[in-house]
């Protein structure tokens, strides 16, 4: 659990950067240019990862499959996020995109059986409200 948590941390912290510099691109850029121009980066960061860790890539049809439906959904969805940014205020785009954890949440209990505890329920509600308020 502990490498989980601290790859969430940075992964927070990274999300959080991104977010701002995102913002901040698109005072010069249209949405889908900074999208490309970011994708191009992360795809760097990605390759510069898997080879300093050393890893060999998997050859798994059905998977590598499923994660490339996944790229489709994580760039029409940073596309999306990214004209919100453009049109108004990046703590409400932020906020309201950043829900997606609500409906991963739910897709890992009901489709692959996860479980969360109360206090994790809990958080995701205040999530919800917190969400609402910034939105109004």
């Amino acid at each position: 659990m502990e490498k989980t948590v601290t790859f969430a941390v940075g992964a927070m912290l990274l999300y959080t950067g991104w977010a701002f510099l995102a913002k901040v691109a698109m005072g010069g850029l249209p949405a889908e240019q900074a999208v490309v121009y970011t994708y191009t980066a992360g795809i760097g960061v990605a390759v510069t990862y898997v080879t300093v860790t050393g890893d060999k890539l998997v050859a798994a049809p059905g998977s590598i499959g499923i994660a490339l439906v996944a790229g489709v959904f994580l760039g029409g969805g940073t596309i999306a996020y990214y004209v919100a940014l453009g049109s108004g205020s990046a703590a409400i785009a932020t906020g309201i995109s950043g829900m997606y954890i609500l409906g991963t949440a739910v897709l890992a209990i009901t489709v692959l059986n996860e479980s969360l505890t109360r206090v994790e329920l809990a958080g995701l509600g205040c999530a919800v409200i917190a969400v609402i308020l910034l939105s109004r």
